[in-house]
């Protein structure tokens, strides 16, 4: 098995996904499921000396989860049916 990052978007319109369906995601792809991970709200910016602050939708990052899949077909199988409208990139981790 390989691991995949979901990176989920985050949705401007406030509560557009229920935590109910989320629960009822995660219950349903639990045996994929590595770390549920959690929703983030803004964040900073460091690039060398220079530090900037960041709201959520400066790049649309939501929250994240890491999840098992034998390939991307599989992961992008599992993302289907996520409740989140907005969208999710999905990466390879690569073992280190």
């Amino acid at each position: 098995m390989k691991k995949f990052l979901f990176i989920y978007n985050a949705s401007p319109a406030e509560g557009a996904d229920s935590m109910d369906d989320w629960m009822k995601w995660f219950q349903s792809i639990g045996e994929h499921l590595v770390d549920v991970g959690n929703p983030i709200q803004g964040g900073t910016l460091v690039k060398g000396n220079n530090v900037s602050e960041l709201s959520s939708f400066d790049d649309l990052v939501g929250g994240y989860s890491l999840i098992n899949a034998k390939d991307i077909e599989e992961a992008a199988g599992l993302a289907k049916s996520c409740p989140n409208a907005a969208g999710i990139r999905i990466f390879e981790t690569l073992p280190m």
